[in-house]
């Protein structure tokens, strides 16, 4: 504490956009940085397709529905707010650069420390990508590795290695125009999903000793790798949750609708786990007044197709890049898909290492209402703002870049 002065509690938001659901979580986090959940909203969302948005009004009346049901519950209004982001529009690389100290007497300053940042951000972009993440995996002070806080350290050069995000900036702006039309007035800050729902996760050795997350919500698949305390790698896969609901009404001849409802209700991920002689009826093609009766066994083997499909681009992609020799502690797995029971083992099979689920835990307040899955981006999201050096390169356009944003976002607040 400086001069008497505390720091004061802040209030924080993050607004998970997600396809089949927007959900708002309202947080506070007091000087000690523990976070008391306020209040929850959620509601279901038509806006999007494979995490991408399609409709934005239909959006943004989702997000207001959201955020008045927090606001109503937490007393408060949103505060800083902080916005998810995913899709197959996102890539990522890994990328490097050094600046030398101009003052060595002095140290390095924290200018040191954002030249660099910046310098690692200098890459060439298609004019149609925007960099929303500079997460910093490690500083090297005169080729020191893993420092992780240069500032006031001794040396001639600073090299910093970084993952680099990115999105389109169409994609982007369409997300901006949501928040604006919300009525969110000040520009928010840009937060990749899986980035966030590992903060709200992963224990803190996992990621030292390597670990995949897995955000497997409606639309997409969000993928985390980490190891030797870093972020290392991050991917959108198109397939999730809704590609099971389509392969369980196509098959079973019934509407999205009755398969969504039939997967949450009795769904399996793992046949084996399954009384071969449990039915249940669907409406025949939404008509009902035609019932059809169905086995369990049968849907469970539906899903464990698909989800068997979802692993093995996961599995392909980490044999591709030669991270397998990197993850020791297995992998998490988020995101409402991540509630089908038995998912865990077909993970495993596929993989070939450990799986769990994985929730948000250590919170205070509202926190047995967001300990499930289907809550770790939106948890996440506020964590990830409680973080400061965790945003280095959160998506903050300057210059004439900034001013065309703000009034987008003034602009749909109308």
């Amino acid at each position: 504490m400086l001069l008497g002065i505390r720091k004061r509690p802040r209030i924080i938001t993050g607004l998970d956009i997600g396809t089949t659901k927007v959900c708002v979580i309202i947080g506070r986090a007091d000087p000690e940085d523990n976070l008391t959940i306020l209040g929850v909203g959620s509601c279901p969302s038509k806006g999007l397709q494979h995490g991408e948005i399609v409709e934005i009004q239909s959006t943004a009346d989702a997000i207001v529905r959201a955020a008045n049901q927090a606001m109503e519950v937490a007393g408060v209004p949103v505060g800083e707010l902080y916005v998810g982001i995913a899709g197959e529009h996102i890539s990522s690389q890994n990328a490097s650069a050094m600046v030398e100290i101009r003052h060595r007497g002095r140290g390095i300053d924290e200018k040191d420390r954002f030249r660099v940042i910046q310098r690692a951000k200098n890459t060439t972009l298609p004019e149609d990508q925007a960099i929303i993440h500079a997460v910093v995996q490690e500083f090297r002070v005169n080729g020191r590795p893993h420092i992780l806080k240069p500032v006031g350290l001794s040396g001639s050069h600073l090299e910093v290695h970084a993952h680099l995000v990115m999105s389109s900036v169409d994609s982007l702006n369409d997300l901006l125009k949501c928040v604006g039309r919300a009525g969110f007035r000040h520009q928010p800050q840009i937060v990749l999903q899986s980035l966030a729902s590992s903060m709200s996760v992963l224990t803190q050795h996992e990621p030292e000793l390597g670990t995949i997350v897995m955000d497997i919500g409606g639309g997409t698949t969000d993928v985390a790798i980490f190891f030797d305390g870093a972020i290392r790698a991050t991917c959108e896969i198109g397939y999730a949750g809704d590609e099971i609901t389509r392969d369980i009404a196509k098959i079973l001849q019934c509407s999205p609708i009755d398969a969504e409802n039939v997967k949450k209700r009795v769904g399996c991920a793992l046949p084996q786990m399954v009384d071969r002689g449990r039915t249940f009826e669907l409406p025949l093609g939404g008509d009902v007044r035609h019932m059809a009766t169905h086995e369990e066994y049968h849907l469970a083997r539906i899903i464990e197709a698909r989800l068997e499909d979802i692993f093995e681009i996961v599995a392909q992609y980490i044999e591709k890049n030669g991270y397998r020799s990197h993850i020791h502690a297995g992998a998490v797995l988020t995101g409402g898909t991540a509630l089908l029971p038995g998912i865990t083992d077909v993970a495993e099979r596929i993989l070939e290492m450990k799986c769990r689920r994985g929730q948000p835990q250590g919170l205070k307040g509202f926190a047995p209402v967001v300990t499930s899955p289907i809550y770790a981006t939106a948890v996440g999201l506020i964590l990830y703002g409680m973080q400061p050096d965790c945003r280095d390169a959160e998506y903050r356009p300057r210059g004439p870049a900034r001013r065309i944003l703000d009034y987008l976002v003034g602009i749909f607040a109308l």
